[in-house]
């Protein structure tokens, strides 16, 4: 198993917080996916070992446990976003990170989106995978609030819960489960599924200014791909990924690829090429296609700019850069300037 070495760190409310980190390169915080994160025991899984190895080739990581979860302190759990916030910043802050890129995954994704909005001059990059903004969206009804309950069922719910994220992959399932139940005890993981469910971030999503990659896969039955979709539809310039397969977890299926978009998005040094994919028509869209002065309209469009922007950076008219905008789009078989960022940012056009 691969060992990094665990530090301890204490919030605003003195609860001692487990972190620890991996990998060199831009700092990037991987908020943990409440309720499961185990700084330790994370690396005992294959696939969550392989992503973030991987994503520790281009940055270094940090991982941490929230409390009452993991190796952080039991018996404070508490998963409000100030909370959420309170033990990122002390984190942060420990490492001497001024900037940083942020991951949320899942139910980490509302306290990822409201700490980017709201710490603009803090988060660079923003990713988030199977996110949501309301907790309702995803979680409709309510949790019987009721530890017993929660105890008797545990060993079920976890175990359905691994094969759906794993999308049935057995040898993965049974070891996701096992390290669900390492994560966190059944009372303390209902308290973060309450908690989840009241989560409402949406009228912060155009507040979000750093740089925002959303990504979900396919088809990923347990996902809400209409959910994941609203939160690059409302924040702005964000770029959505589809990626083939049908694992809801990061860290199943194909791991190599998924993380090789996130390197590209970050702009880490030797991230690979991606490989040509399929326009709208289905047909092979690599960009070979397009003209100099396209490849320069779809670079600008990838780093967030208006046309009047674009035109102004390329010497050119409104009209220019609209009329350079219909011919890209039909050439790497787009439709809107979103598709257009995610044909960029997995093209290499940077």
């Amino acid at each position: 198993m691969t060992t990094h070495p665990i530090q301890y760190v204490t919030a605003a409310d003195e609860t001692r917080i487990a972190f620890t980190t991996c990998g060199s390169g831009m700092p990037l915080v991987f908020m943990p996916p409440l309720p499961f994160s185990h700084v330790e025991a994370v690396w005992t899984v294959a696939g969550q070992a392989r992503w973030l190895e991987r994503l520790a080739t281009g940055a270094t990581v940090a991982l941490y446990d929230s409390r009452g979860t993991g190796l952080s302190e039991p018996g404070r759990a508490d998963f409000s976003l100030r909370a959420q916030h309170e033990e990122l910043r002390a984190v942060t802050r420990r490492l001497g990170w001024r900037a940083f890129a942020l991951c949320g995954f899942f139910n980490a994704a509302p306290g990822a989106i409201a700490f980017a909005a709201e710490h603009p001059d803090l988060v660079t990059h923003l990713v988030l995978w199977g996110g949501y903004a309301r907790g309702t969206d995803v979680y409709p009804l309510p949790f019987a609030e009721d530890p017993r309950l929660a105890a008797a069922h545990w060993d079920q719910l976890v175990d359905t819960a691994a094969r759906a994220w794993t999308a049935g992959d057995g040898e993965q399932a049974r070891a996701t489960a096992a390290y669900f139940r390492t994560c966190v005890s059944p009372d303390t993981a209902l308290r973060a599924f309450v908690a989840a469910r009241a989560y409402d971030v949406s009228a912060l999503l155009p507040d979000v200014r750093a740089r925002t990659l959303v990504l979900h896969r396919r088809d990923a039955a347990s996902q809400h791909p209409a959910v994941t979709r609203q939160l690059a539809e409302h924040i702005p310039d964000a770029a959505l990924v589809v990626l083939p397969g049908d694992a809801a977890s990061p860290f199943s299926g194909d791991i190599d690829a998924a993380v090789d978009v996130i390197l590209r998005f970050l702009g880490a040094p030797d991230a690979p090429a991606a490989a040509a994919a399929p326009g709208a028509d289905g047909a092979a869209a690599d960009g070979a296609g397009l003209t100099a002065r396209e490849a320069d309209v779809l670079r600008l469009v990838a780093r967030g700019l208006a046309n009047k922007a674009i035109a102004a950076e390329l010497a050119l008219s409104v009209n220019t850069v609209e009329r350079h905008l219909t011919n890209l789009y039909r050439k790497i078989g787009c439709r809107s300037r979103t598709e257009a960022t995610v044909f960029a940012l997995t093209h290499g056009y940077r």
